[in-house]
C-alpha cells in the first residue's frame, strides 16, 4: 500500500489573536514537511457527528449502547497553500491524523503512537489491485472497455451557486469480520468509519451537502444477517432487516460495510431512492487491499446513486480535478476528485423533482461535553442539572448531588414539565408564529419536551402570494420595515444595499468569518442585512443601537446594528424574496422553483383542502381529515395523524351510540304492535261470530249481499294485516 514513508515534525501556526473564546479553535493551520519541502495546510472546523451520536455494540447475543467519548470538536477540512485542486480532512485530537489529497497524489498522516514528540508517519496511498464496479439495483451498469480520459474544466460552475444546503443523515453498520479485520476495538473502528465519513464530506461539500453520521453499528460478536450471496440478494436481505430493526434509530439512509478478500463486486443501492423509506439502504464492500481513501470514494458514488447522479459519460462530462467522481475507476486513482457538470445536472434534476425533501432538515451537530454533575448543564448520562445546592433550592425536582429526578418526580425541566410532571396531553407547549406559516404544538401527556416544531413546508406561498414560508415565518421585507422603523417604511431599492453593503462593516456584510465580516457577492447582497427606506423627518432614536443613513438616488437609507445582542435582530431570513424568482437561503440569493415545486408537490396530495407540513404530512383545513383531507370530519387537529386518531375513535363512539338509540326508540314501538296485533285478533274473533250469527238469521238473504259483505270484511282485514306487518318490519330495520 505504502511506496513513500516518512517521519515527520508537523508544525502548528499559532494563531494572531488573544482571544481564548471557542473561536480561535475554528481555524487552524499547520506545517507539514513532504519529502524536503514543507506545506502550509490551512483548515477550517466541521462538524458531521449529531449531537446524540450513538455507538451500538453487541456481547453475547445482547446489544449495548452508549454515548461515544468521541471528542467532535476534532474534525477539520481544508486546503494545501498554493494548491487549488487540493483537499486537506484530519483529525487534530492526538495529533494529526487523515489524508492530505494534491491533483493527483494522496498522502496519509497519522501519530506515531509510541513517540515522546510530536512525531507522525507519512506514506503515500495507492490500492495494490484493481476493484470491480458497483451495481445500480435493478438496472445494469455499463462498463465501457474505453479509456476514461476527463476534460478538466478551470472553472467551476456557477450554478452551483443555486443549491441549498442538505443534510444526509446516515446509519452506519459494521460487520463482524470487518470488525475485526480493522482491529477488533470499538474505539479504533469507529475513528476509522469517521474518518471514511470526513473523507466522504470532503467530496459532497462540493454540492453542499453534509454527510451526517447519526449512529454507528458495530456488530462485534456475529453478523446479524448472512452476508454471503449476489449483491441484489445482499441488499435486499438487509433492507429487511433494516425495516425491523432501525425504525427507531433516526436516519436518511442505512449502509451496511461488509469484507471480503476479494469481492466480485464493491456495492450495491437503489438508484434515486434516497428519501423513500421502504429503499434507503445501500452495501458497500471492503476488500483486502484498500485504502481508506479508495473506500470513500466508493461509499460517496453509491451515495451519488441513490441521489439521483448516474455514471459519467467520459465524452460529456467535465470536471475540476483529474478524476470526476462518478467516472467508474475513480477509486483506481489517488489524489483529488469532483463532481462533473452531469452529475451537477443529475443532481439538480433530482432535488427539483422532490427527491431531496427529507435531506432539508439540520440535525444538531456540535462537541460532546465532560459530565460535570452541577455545572447547570445536563451532559453525558446526567438526566437533569440543576446546579449547586443553593442554586437548586429545596424544591427542586432534581437532585444536586447524584444528577437524577427526586423520587416521585417524573422530569424537571421543559415546557410541557409542570411542578415535576407531565403537563395533560394537549395542553399548548408552543404557539402558533406565522398562522400562514406555522402550526401549534401541544404537549403528548408523556414527555416533558414539548413534540417536535412542525411548519408548513418550505416554499408555500403566503402573505397573497408576496413572500414564502421558510422554518415557520412568513418573512416580508416591507412589513420587517415598518414594524422597525414606522409607517411608511419599506424594503430599500437595490441602489441602498449595494451603497452599505460595498463597505463590509458592521453595518452592512453576510454575516462573520472569524473575527472579521464576510463580503456580500453582488447576487447575495439583499441577502446580508435589512436596509430600510426611512420617510419620517426626524431622526430614528433606539437604545443600544448605532444609526447609519445612506441618501441614494433621492432615497433615504437606514440601517441598525445592536451592540449587545447575541443574534442580530437586522438579519435577513431565509425565505426573504431577494430577486424575481429568488430567494434567500442561508444568506445566498438562489432560484425559489426548488422549493416552490416541492410544495406544490407535496401539497397536491391534500386535494386543495390542506397543505403540506415540514414532516411531508396533510395539514387539513376546517371539515377535513387526514392523510390526503378528502374525507369529511368535525374539525381539524394540529397534528395530522393524531386528528386521523381522534376522528376514528369519535366515529366508534358515535357508531355505538347510533346502536343503542336505535333500540331504545324500537322497544317501546315493538311494544305497542305487539299489544294492537294481540288486541286485533280478538276483536276479529268477535267480528267473525257476529258474521255466523246474522247469516244463520237471515238464510233468505241474497247470494249477492252475503258475498259483498265477506269481501268487505276480508279486504279489511287484509289492509289493516298490511300495515301491522308493514310496521313491524320499520321497526325491525331500526333495530337492526
Amino acid at each position: 500500500q505504502n511506496s513513500f514513508l516518512q517521519i515527520i515534525y508537523p508544525e502548528k501556526i499559532q494563531a494572531n489573536t488573544s482571544d481564548n473564546s471557542e473561536n480561535e479553535f475554528e481555524q487552524v493551520s499547520y506545517i507539514i514537511p513532504i519529502g524536503e519541502k514543507p506545506y502550509t495546510v490551512h483548515l477550517k472546523q466541521r462538524f458531521f457527528l449529531a449531537d446524540n451520536f450513538m455507538v451500538y455494540l453487541y456481547n453475547q447475543g445482547s446489544m449495548n449502547s452508549h454515548s461515544s467519548d468521541i471528542r467532535t470538536q476534532c474534525y477539520y477540512q481544508g486546503y494545501i497553500e498554493g494548491y487549488l485542486n487540493s483537499v486537506v480532512a484530519l483529525s487534530t485530537c492526538s495529533g494529526l491524523r487523515g489524508i492530505l489529497q494534491f491533483e493527483n497524489v494522496s498522502y496519509g498522516i497519522e501519530p506515531l503512537e509510541s513517540a515522546v514528540e510530536f512525531q507522525h508517519l507519512l506514506y503515500k496511498l495507492q490500492n495494490e489491485n484493481e476493484f470491480p464496479f458497483l451495481t445500480e439495483n435493478n438496472q445494469d451498469t455499463e462498463q465501457n472497455p474505453m479509456d476514461y480520459t476527463v476534460f478538466i474544466n478551470e472553472k467551476p460552475e456557477s450554478t452551483v451557486s443555486d443549491l441549498i444546503p442538505l443534510y444526509l443523515e446516515m446509519h452506519i453498520v459494521v460487520d463482524k469480520v470487518l470488525y475485526d479485520f480493522l482491529g477488533s476495538d470499538s474505539m479504533i473502528v469507529t475513528n476509522k468509519v469517521i474518518e471514511i465519513i470526513g473523507l466522504v464530506n470532503s467530496m459532497f461539500v462540493q454540492f453542499k451537502i453534509t454527510i451526517v453520521l447519526s449512529s454507528l453499528e458495530l456488530w462485534s460478536d456475529k453478523n446479524k444477517i448472512s452476508t454471503v450471496g449476489e449483491a441484489d440478494e445482499l441488499l435486499h436481505r438487509f433492507l429487511e432487516w433494516k425495516k425491523s430493526y432501525l425504525t427507531l434509530r433516526p436516519h436518511d439512509i442505512a449502509y451496511l460495510f461488509i469484507y471480503r478478500d476479494y469481492p466480485d463486486y464493491m456495492g450495491a443501492t437503489f438508484p434515486g431512492k434516497m428519501c423513500v423509506t421502504h429503499y434507503s439502504a445501500g452495501i458497500a464492500l471492503y476488500p483486502k487491499e484498500i485504502t481508506l481513501e479508495a473506500f470513500s470514494t466508493i461509499v460517496t458514488q453509491m451515495l451519488g446513486l441513490s441521489l439521483g447522479i448516474s455514471y459519467d459519460d467520459p465524452k460529456k462530462c467535465q470536471c475540476s480535478a483529474a478524476t470526476c467522481i462518478m467516472n467508474p475507476k475513480a477509486m483506481q486513482s489517488s489524489g483529488v476528485k469532483t463532481f462533473s457538470s452531469c452529475s451537477l445536472s443529475d443532481f439538480k434534476n433530482f432535488i427539483s423533482n422532490m427527491g431531496a425533501r427529507c435531506l432539508q432538515n439540520k440535525p444538531q451537530m456540535q462537541k460532546t461535553p465532560v459530565s460535570i454533575c452541577g455545572n447547570g448543564r445536563v451532559e453525558g448520562n446526567e438526566v437533569c442539572d440543576c446546579g449547586t445546592e443553593e442554586q437548586c433550592g429545596t424544591d427542586s425536582c432534581c437532585n444536586p448531588r447524584t444528577c437524577m429526578l427526586q423520587p416521585g418526580a417524573k422530569c424537571d425541566t421543559g415546557s410541557c414539565c409542570n411542578n415535576c410532571q407531565f403537563k395533560a396531553a394537549g395542553a399548548e407547549c408552543r404557539p402558533v408564529g406565522h398562522p400562514e406559516c406555522d402550526i401549534s404544538e401541544a404537549c403528548n401527556g408523556s414527555s416533558a419536551i414539548c413534540p417536535t416544531d412542525i411548519t408548513i413546508h418550505n416554499g408555500h406561498k403566503c402573505k397573497d402570494g408576496k413572500a414564502f414560508c421558510f422554518d415557520g415565518g412568513c418573512h416580508d421585507l416591507d412589513a420587517r420595515c415598518e414594524s422597525i422603523f414606522g409607517k411608511g417604511s419599506k424594503n430599500a431599492p437595490f441602489a441602498c444595499y449595494e451603497e452599505i453593503h460595498s463597505q463590509n462593516d458592521r453595518f452592512g456584510n453576510c454575516g462573520k468569518q472569524g473575527k472579521s465580516y464576510k463580503f456580500c457577492a453582488w447576487r447575495n447582497l439583499i441577502c446580508g442585512r435589512l436596509i430600510c427606506t426611512y420617510p419620517s423627518q426626524t431622526p430614528f432614536l433606539q437604545e443600544d443601537a448605532s444609526v447609519i443613513y445612506a441618501f441614494v438616488r433621492d432615497v433615504v437609507c437606514i440601517t441598525l446594528h445592536h451592540r449587545s445582542k447575541n443574534e442580530d435582530p437586522m438579519e435577513i431570513k431565509s425565505g426573504s424574496i431577494c430577486d424575481d424568482g429568488r430567494i434567500c437561503v442561508n444568506r445566498e440569493c438562489v432560484e425559489s422553483r426548488i422549493l416552490a415545486t416541492q410544495s406544490h408537490t407535496c401539497s397536491q396530495k391534500c386535494n386543495g383542502h390542506g397543505v403540506c407540513t415540514s414532516t411531508l404530512e396533510c395539514h387539513c383545513s376546517s371539515g377535513f381529515r387526514p392523510p390526503d383531507c378528502q374525507r369529511s370530519a368535525r374539525d381539524s387537529s394540529n397534528s395530522p395523524w393524531e386528528q386521523g386518531l381522534i376522528m376514528e375513535k369519535t366515529f366508534v363512539k358515535a357508531r355505538k351510540k347510533q346502536w343503542l338509540l336505535g333500540i331504545y326508540l324500537a322497544l317501546p314501538v315493538l311494544t305497542v304492535a305487539t299489544i294492537i296485533a294481540i288486541s286485533w285478533k280478538r276483536l276479529k274473533k268477535r267480528f267473525t261470530k257476529q258474521q255466523e250469527s246474522q247469516s244463520s238469521e237471515s238464510e233468505s238473504s241474497t247470494h249477492r249481499t252475503d258475498s259483498r259483505s265477506r269481501s268487505e270484511s276480508s279486504s279489511g282485514t287484509d289492509t289493516v294485516r298490511s300495515r301491522s306487518e308493514s310496521s313491524a318490519q320499520t321497526n325491525t330495520t331500526s333495530s337492526n
